[in-house]
């Protein structure tokens, strides 16, 4: 029977504020070939750049981004932040414009006052020096990176020959030991920029309404143009702007977006309110119990996540205060009162009439843009050239703030983890087997429906074995598309039929659904079956269609594929002593590192990003600790410190505006989870 283990929320980072990249610009299991040895006295100070460490070559951006009011510019900025350092290792900042106004903002159809306009000028100059300080910012990791063009000078040349003609190795040791650092270029010089991790600054606003007159909010030409001017009139920063406008003109989309929003005002306010009940409780208990008073205690709420009080404080919000209209709104009703929609779009359409979007009549073609229409259906580039320009177009064409629901699930429990060995394409040992029978009764009923309406899934695995054996009972039933959508579709699970037995639930729920074996769910009624009459012709839609990617394969442990890491310390005491002080930088001799799992998860990243499907992905440890991290806001640095467990399904859920959230469940059978896996 499976366990809900609880629900957590995950709060984003602080908005202004620096996710940097690794300290280091090369991995720690090789800081040990940089240093200087008889045969090779002046060794490469810094290796070539690794695809996960490689940043942007050094290359400085900023990124605008602009729209009119509500059309999720926080969640672009956030995602993109998090993509970007996450992958490319580039070191990000954000830089919220309404963290920078310092007073009442100017309303929209009043002239500014001078004493406005005084503001308004404080608080871009404000920015613009720390944008500044961040671009010119040079750490100990630039530095480092720059080793190749500090080489060693003797401080007496003559010596040193004589030295040399008379003693060649033993002067070459001490000549190491007998020099001084000339740098081949300044610090100071721009030629530097590209030996460091690169810099990206992130420009948006969390209140499209308030500071829809500051300068760094770009809402017209003049502002572009000034914004524009100012980063490249200053050569020593070296920097590139990029303008991304989010434009949504579907009904849709902005109904969505707004339901979304009240949603979260809703959930945000219920938070508020149960700690001001809980601090309010607590100290009454405490007046009680110092007048000796028994108070009884009130059960908790499980599965509730607990967060703050403000959309600002999370990075997805828009600074309007939704709060009292959304107490109108219907506590789980899917339809937004048409007052408050009619409310919304008058007060959006007040701003759009005096926004002015990114022009295509010649007068801003001198700028780079990203024009995004309703979030990737219709993507408008000028002058984005470079590889930095074209992936992060290619990351925006996927991304959109619609909820997205993700199920990560280890593999049941191999041959190879009850002998904990590493790697291998071993089969599922029976308990491994018995998971894969409970996920296949377990999914119909968790991810088929969700919230009780039929909903489209996907699956993926990866291409071993154990991984495609996990998923083998998974049903597939062939249903038409109009079942998803129609008056007339399923809105609830089927009930279960006499052959069903007790379904494996969370804890306090009800059996759920079973399906039977593979070949017999397909046993469907038959409006789900292509082929039969009446629904020839109709679009159908494979639920849970399996798609294997090897880019989901485990990490290659190489050489010690089949080992016990026992093994690999008998044999190779240094090899593990290196991979304990650097877990997501050591690479297996012949094999791989999480440096180069990040390589082949980026372009399956893509993907996933764009589904509006629920996924469940069965994968492996490493595969998952990395997607596990990059989708709850971790730093890719936690990821080997991570435990997957086995048997376990992590439901991760996310939209435009509320921070991610977990729930995990246990589904059994009891194992062990302490298996040559663990050391991956």
């Amino acid at each position: 029977e499976p366990q809900r283990q609880g629900r957590r929320s995950m709060e984003p980072r602080p908005r202004v504020e620096s996710s940097g990249a690794l300290n280091d610009v090369y991995v720690k299991s090789q800081e040990h070939l940089l240093r200087p040895t008889s045969e090779n006295p002046l060794p490469t100070s810094v290796p070539p750049p690794s695809a996960g460490m490689a940043g942007l070559i050094g290359v400085r951006h900023v990124l605008i981004v602009i729209g009119l009011p509500e059309r999720g510019k926080c969640f672009i900025a956030q995602r993109l932040s998090k993509y970007l350092y996450f992958f490319h290792g580039a070191e990000v900042k954000l830089f919220d414009v309404a963290e920078y106004m310092g007073c009442q903002p100017v309303d929209i159809g009043h002239a500014a006052q001078p004493q406005d306009e005084c503001r308004i000028e404080a608080s871009a100059n404000t920015l613009t020096r720390d944008l500044k300080l961040f671009l010119n910012s040079s750490g100990e990791a630039a530095r480092r990176a720059g080793g190749n063009m500090t080489v060693p000078v003797p401080r007496n040349c003559q010596t040193a020959q004589a030295r040399a003609a008379e003693r060649a190795m033993a002067a070459a040791r001490e000549e190491i030991q007998n020099t001084e650092q000339h740098l081949l270029v300044d610090e100071a010089d721009r030629r530097r920029k590209n030996v460091d991790s690169g810099k990206v600054a992130i420009i948006f606003t969390s209140d499209g309404m308030g500071s829809f007159y500051e300068k760094w909010a770009c809402t017209s030409k003049e502002r572009r143009r000034w914004a524009a001017e100012t980063i490249q009139s200053d050569k020593r920063l070296g920097a590139k702007v990029i303008f991304i406008e989010v434009i949504v003109n579907s009904a849709k989309l902005m109904e969505q977006n707004l339901l979304s929003k009240i949603r979260h005002e809703r959930r945000l306010s219920r938070g508020a309110e149960a700690r001001d009940s809980r601090d309010s409780r607590q100290s009454r208990e405490g007046e009680e119990n110092a007048r000796g008073i028994a108070v009884p205690s009130s059960p908790a709420t499980p599965g509730r996540p607990t967060r703050a009080s403000s959309s600002r404080n999370h990075g997805y919000g828009s600074g309007y205060d939704w709060s009292a209209a959304a107490a109108e709104a219907l506590e789980e009703s899917d339809d937004i009162p048409p007052r408050l929609v009619r409310e919304f779009h008058a007060r959006v359409n007040r701003f759009a009439r005096v926004y002015v979007s990114l022009q295509e009549d010649g007068s801003e073609d001198d700028l780079s843009y990203i024009k995004l229409i309703n979030y990737g259906d219709k993507v408008v580039t000028n002058r984005m050239h470079g590889y930095l320009r074209m992936r992060i177009a290619q990351f925006l064409s996927v991304i959109h703030p619609t909820p997205h629901v993700i199920y990560l699930s280890r593999h049941g429990q191999s041959e190879y983890n009850v002998l904990g060995k590493l790697g291998g394409n071993p089969p599922l040992s029976p308990a491994g087997q018995e998971y894969a029978r409970r996920l296949a009764q377990w999914v119909p009923r968790h991810i088929f429906y969700q919230h009780g309406v039929l909903t489209k899934c996907r699956l993926w695995t990866s291409s071993l074995q154990r991984t495609i054996l996990t998923a083998t009972h998974i049903p597939h039933p062939i249903v038409p598309a109009s079942s998803f959508d129609s008056p007339d579709g399923i809105s609830s699970p089927p009930r279960r039929g006499s052959h069903e037995t007790d379904a494996a639930t969370p804890s306090g729920g009800t059996p759920s659904h079973r399906f039977r074996s593979r070949q017999r769910s397909r046993q469907l009624p038959p409006r789900y079956l292509q082929g039969d009459e009446g629904v020839l012709n109709e679009p159908v839609w494979e639920q849970m269609s399996p798609r294997v990617y090897r880019n989901l394969d485990e990490i290659f442990a190489g050489e010690y594929e089949g080992m016990t890491y026992e093994e690999i310390k008998k044999i190779a005491p240094s090899e593990a002593t290196l991979r304990s002080m650097d877990k997501i930088g050591y690479r297996y001799p012949r094999g791989e590192s999480y440096l180069d799992i990040l390589a082949r998860l980026d372009p399956l990243v893509h993907e996933l990003e764009s589904y509006h499907e629920p996924l469940l992905l069965v994968s492996h440890q490493a595969v998952l600790r990395l997607l596990y991290c990059y989708l709850t806001g971790r730093t890719r640095a936690q990821a080997p410190k991570l435990s997957m467990p086995l048997h376990t399904v992590i439901r991760i859920t996310y939209d435009g505006w509320t921070p991610p959230t977990e729930e995990r469940f246990y589904l059994g059978p009891e194992c062990s989870q302490t298996d040559g896996q663990t050391h991956l």
